[in-house]
């Protein structure tokens, strides 16, 4: 009889302790009960077990939170009392006292009575508690008290009075409950997978790292922020490490640079006891209160702070992506949205740190991974058109627009459709417009950027927002590069009225933006009006005294003016931006250019060597379009030497056009030499430019007489672009400089089959007409040249002496008028002068 009494009572405790495990409260209470009428020896035990039942049942519906306090004041009572009971002399010595003194401290807690929590922990001796293996549930009890004493020493607040030892004794064992809570949290969640941590729990896992940050303990905190995600991951703590790994990214971020910060230290794997394999323990614990930690013996370690903010943000994406709620179904829109707010939030911050770190890549694929569950979020949508005009941008600074069907072209082209689509979400945002706006102007969109720039200037001038002078000044820009493509004199004439008045209500709108004075300056050059031309430059360089941009503008001008003082000046204009820019080569273009007219040939030759020594310094050949970031001037600015623009006929329609036909001829030739230019017979900015330098050499010995030394530096143009329009025309001047004027007239009007409107061209192929005799075909290209570039001298000169020839007296003279009217306002003799004030870029 006494057995089967044994045996029952046995089977009961095995069963409440089952449903204890589960937090199934209800049928525990209900076998606590049982136990106490089968069993009165046992009445201590189920005391306690009904109170703590009680109680957990409570905390399944109502959080111990300071809303809810006085409903547990009320419904509280019983498992008080019950508790109570349990902590007497019989609960003692049934070993429930400790357990019960500890959920009497949780119970106080939930009431609001924080002294008394704290009473009953002292009660419990929970300080002096030993580390030792203990049951799950157990291992829960312990944990929240840890966690609960910390809470409630936060809440007591410290007498003015309190002396300063005092107070940090107190703060350190605020910190060590929250340390031992943490612990004891993630060991137990790795225990027992399927549980769930609650509020509590949450709250001392979050609440340790934030104690030393308060305190000025930056790498506790970040230590504190490194044991909890090295610790073993379990299934209820998924949600809380995304939570974690976006904390400690901030961190990071914030307060850590340099030799400020430390590496983490990679976890010792010790080999297996008693196996003669090679095998290694994956986890390791430190102590029978330590979680386990992820060890193995190729585990990756952080060696900076740049490597461990990207390893934790992409793991914190993963995370997110891994939980996103995908059903728009009404019932998951809690969901929906909370898990979106967790991605938004991982998202931004590898934004900041890809962008901080030129990762735009890999910013760009988590943008993707983020598109299947944020339709129509138009926070991400913005992020990515952003991105993506970003990672585009430096590819757009090449000599010429992107090539169709290249990864350049393909990236501004998902670039503007991405900023479409943010627009649509986005409708009162200018900025977004802006950008794609830049884009376009960039990639030789004109129409595109105009209408993306006007959009922008609908938006700022209703709200007058603080953008209204920029959108103003991406309208003259459009309009002024409208004005540089179109061939007609009515639609140029209104183009540039437009782009002039845009771009002087920029300027009144924001007279600190150096840009907006830089194209207003440009756009003076274009109409010919040089003094205000001058004004503006000089406006641009009191804002900014390092723009490039108006550095090229001020020696083109001051070239314009002729020699003496002037002339003193530009020159020393040259040679401060090559003191600003001393990797850059536009700066060496414009002084080999003045010093031929105002030094000596011999010092013209000698820099445009140093361009040339310049680059073939570079080593490899990089795309210059790939090394970093730029702001929006970044093109006129020039604020890297490899993003420096030779070409301005980029800006023109047919450049594109002129490119294709010179990449089709590569591609024609087939070779795969030098003379090929690479894989497919596509030329590398480089060699774009080393073409360019050797031009600039042929040019200057022609004009120092030096016909065969100019031969061979075409030849040598030739092996980077043999089908560039502009060595077809460099080989045309020197076949005019040794009077052979046929092979003349027959490169001219190659280099025009190639790019039909390059002025240069038809200037030098009406001058070989003139020599050859053959006059109306000197006249009708010249003509077409004057109604193409109706502000250069050369072409209204050359004009008068063909008329002249003709006999057509009055027409000859009115063509001298207007080249004497004009004299004063033309560059330097074209090409030499081209990277000055002709081919300047956005």
């Amino acid at each position: 009889m006494t057995s089967r009494s044994k045996n029952s009572v046995r089977s009961y405790e095995t069963e409440i302790e089952k449903n204890r495990e589960e937090a199934n409260w209800k049928k525990a209470v209900e076998l606590a009960q049982q136990l106490k009428s089968r069993s009165p020896q046992h009445e201590s035990l189920a005391h306690f077990l009904i109170g703590e039942g009680k109680l957990e049942a409570y905390f399944d519906e109502w959080p111990p939170i300071k809303e809810n306090i006085e409903r547990a004041q009320r419904e509280l009572s019983d498992a008080r009392g019950y508790l109570t009971l349990a902590t007497d002399d019989a609960g003692k010595k049934a070993g429930v006292a400790l357990d019960a003194h500890l959920l009497l401290g949780k119970l106080n807690y939930a009431c609001g009575a924080y002294d008394e929590a704290l009473k009953q922990y002292n009660l419990a001796e929970l300080s002096t508690l030993t580390e030792k293996e203990l049951p799950v549930r157990s291992l829960r009890i312990v944990a929240e008290s840890y966690a609960i004493k910390g809470l409630c020493l936060e809440q007591n607040a410290v007498p003015s009075s309190t002396s300063r030892f005092k107070q940090a004794e107190r703060e350190t064992e605020l910190i060590k409950s929250f340390e031992l809570a943490s612990e004891l949290t993630l060991l137990y969640l790795q225990r027992a997978q399927a549980a769930r941590a609650g509020v509590i729990l949450e709250t001392a896992l979050q609440r340790a790292p934030l104690l030393h940050i308060r305190a000025g303990r930056l790498q506790s905190a970040i230590d504190r922020y490194r044991e909890m995600l090295t610790a073993v991951e379990s299934v209820s703590t998924q949600a809380l490490r995304l939570t974690l790994a976006r904390q400690l990214a901030e961190v990071l971020m914030r307060g850590v640079a340099g030799q400020v910060y430390k590496a983490p230290e990679k976890i010792a794997v010790m080999p297996q006891q008693g196996t003669l394999t090679r095998r290694r323990e994956e986890h390791v614990s430190e102590g029978p209160w330590k979680p386990k930690k992820y060890a193995a013996i190729n585990q990756f370690v952080p060696r900076n702070e740049y490597e461990e903010v990207m390893l934790v943000l992409l793991v914190g994406e993963a995370m997110a992506v891994r939980d996103a709620v995908l059903s728009q179904s009404a019932e998951f829109e809690a969901a929906r949205a909370h898990s979106l707010r967790n991605a938004i939030a991982v998202v931004d911050l590898l934004a900041l740190a890809a962008v901080r770190w030129g990762q735009l890549t890999l910013l760009l694929e988590s943008l993707e991974r983020a598109m299947k569950f944020s339709f129509g979020c138009a926070h991400i949508w913005r992020a990515r058109a952003l991105a993506a005009a970003a990672a585009a941008r430096p590819l757009a600074t090449a000599a010429h627009p992107p090539a169709p069907g290249g990864a350049a072209h393909n990236a501004h082209v998902r670039a503007l459709c991405v900023s479409r689509r943010a627009a649509h979400l986005c409708r009162d945002d200018a900025a977004l417009r802006l950008t794609a706006a830049a884009g376009c102007f960039r990639t030789g969109w004109i129409e595109e950027g105009i209408e993306m720039a006007e959009e922008a200037l609908a938006i700022e001038t209703e709200a007058q927002g603080p953008l209204l002078a920029r959108a103003y000044l991406y309208c003259g820009i459009g309009q002024q590069m409208r004005a540089q493509k179109t061939n007609s004199r009515i639609e140029k004439d209104a183009a540039n009225d437009l782009s002039l008045k845009h771009l002087l209500k920029s300027v009144e709108l924001d007279d600190n933006d150096h840009l907006a004075f830089y194209h207003l300056a440009l756009q003076y050059m274009h109409v010919g009006m040089l003094n205000e031309a001058m004004d503006a430059t000089r406006a641009c360089l009191s804002v900014r005294a390092e723009c490039g941009g108006a550095l090229r503008l001020a020696a083109a001008l001051w070239a314009c003016a002729g020699a003496g003082r002037r002339a003193a000046s530009a020159l020393h204009v040259a040679r401060l931006a090559r003191q600003h820019y001393p990797a850059a080569e536009w700066p060496l273009w414009a002084l080999a250019a003045l010093q031929l007219v105002w030094e000596s040939g011999d010092a013209a030759l000698a820099t445009g060597k140093e361009l040339l020594k310049l680059l073939n310094s570079t080593e490899t050949e990089v795309d210059v379009e790939h090394n970093g970031y730029a702001e929006l001037d970044a093109l006129s600015d020039s604020q890297d030497d490899t993003q420096s623009n030779r070409d301005a006929a980029s800006i023109r329609a047919e450049s594109a056009g002129a490119f294709r036909a010179e990449r089709a001829l590569s591609d024609a030739g087939g070779g795969s030499g030098v003379g090929a230019g690479g894989v497919g017979g596509q030329h590398s900015p480089l060699q774009q430019h080393r073409a360019q330098a050797w031009l600039l050499l042929a040019d200057l010995c022609l004009r120092l007489g030096r016909t065969h030394e100019a031969a061979g530096c075409v030849a040598e143009a030739a092996g980077f672009t043999p089908h560039s329009h502009l060595v077809l025309y460099t080989r045309g001047l020197v076949h005019a400089a040794s009077s052979e004027w046929e092979e003349a007239r027959q490169c001219f009007q190659n280099a025009l089959a190639i790019h039909p409107t390059h002025l240069d061209s038809m200037i030098q192929l009406g001058s070989a007409y003139y020599e050859l005799g053959w006059l109306r075909l000197a006249e009708r290209s010249l003509r077409e040249a004057g109604a193409l570039g109706p502000l250069r001298a050369d072409t209204w000169r050359r004009l008068a002496l063909v008329l002249a020839a003709l006999g057509e007296p009055a027409a000859a003279a009115d063509a001298a008028a207007a080249a004497l009217t004009l004299h004063p306002a033309a560059p330097l003799a074209a090409p030499i002068a081209a990277p000055l004030a002709q081919d300047l870029p956005l």
